[in-house]
């Protein structure tokens, strides 16, 4: 197992240019967040990385791509519930047969 912690990666985009991220976790879960401290994830949809909100403790897209200004009071650093972070890892793992 491999870990990163505020690596600066970057990372393509189906309908956008490339982006360059700071990278916090593992190959079971990581975060995202652009330079200025912002949580971000990849909308399918939109094919673009957003800006996250955390609604239940759990991240979901803004619909506002990183070409644009965050949300008006968005907080920097935003974090999953422990409880969202081990479900997600643990459903990681178990799609790479762990």
């Amino acid at each position: 197992m491999s870990a990163i912690f505020g690596e600066k990666l970057t990372f393509s985009q189906e309908k956008g240019p490339d982006v360059k991220l700071v990278v916090n976790g593992d190959e079971f879960y990581a975060q995202y967040e652009t330079a200025e401290g912002y949580s971000v994830i990849y909308d399918k949809e939109l094919g673009l990385f957003c800006y996250a909100l955390l609604k239940d403790g759990a991240f979901f897209s803004s619909k506002i791509p990183l070409s644009q200004s965050p949300p008006p009071d968005l907080e920097k650093h935003l974090q999953e519930a422990g409880s969202i972070r081990l479900a997600k890892a643990d459903q990681s793992a178990k799609r790479k047969g762990w």
